[in-house]
């Protein structure tokens, strides 16, 4: 996991979960459009075998047929690479300090947003769905203490263990950034008694 290096990771920064949308959501998205191409291959074979419209290769409804059926599959393929850049360049990073979202808008904008894990309020996971129950993925959303700061995680596998992971990783953060302003308390007075001390003559 700590394989994985992002732009702006700091000092001490250690990559807990990386998580990225169920394969199941990709294959929905294009599952559809690739019916399309099957149905358009059939009407062809049937107009080619019982109708007399495709007969003249030459013919202006054979030209129009092929010209719009070939429009629609370079559709289908650019649509299927979107989808596909749109699955793989999404990641959600989280690590032992903040929370890193990289989501692909289209295909040349990208936006990078992060969230401390002190900032953190509640973390909640939703299965709904016949496909995200079956398979196992849904949402997780984080709340803030901002409305302007809402994190939502779709179509992750395991969100429900994925939500526990961020809010004890959350619990983890406080405990340590309340316990260093201690020792660094507790080090300024050992320092300081150190200082003040006169050995006897």
């Amino acid at each position: 996991m700590n394989k994985i290096h992002f732009p702006g990771k700091e000092p001490g920064e250690i990559i807990e979960m990386a998580l990225r949308r169920h394969g199941v959501a990709i294959a929905k998205k294009i599952s559809g459009l690739l019916i399309g191409v099957i149905l358009l291959a059939v009407v062809y074979i049937l107009l080619r075998n019982f109708t007399e419209w495709l007969d003249d290769d030459e013919g202006l409804f054979f030209i129009l047929f092929i010209l719009g059926g070939s429009l629609f599959v370079l559709f289908i393929i650019l649509f299927i690479f979107h989808a596909w850049v749109d699955y793989y360049l999404d990641i959600w990073l989280i690590t032992n300090q903040r929370i890193v979202a990289t989501e692909q808008k289209g295909l040349f904008n990208r936006v990078v947003s992060e969230l401390r894990l002190d900032r953190i309020q509640d973390v909640s996971s939703e299965v709904k769905g016949f496909f995200p129950t079956l398979f196992k993925y849904g949402s997780i959303h984080v709340q803030t203490a901002s409305e302007q700061d809402k994190f939502w995680f779709d179509d992750v596998p395991q969100p429900e263990l994925a939500s526990r992971k961020i809010l004890e990783l959350h619990e983890r953060y406080i405990s340590i950034d309340r316990i260093q302003p201690r020792l660094q308390h507790d080090q300024h007075q050992h320092m300081t008694s150190d200082q003040d001390y006169h050995p006897p003559r």
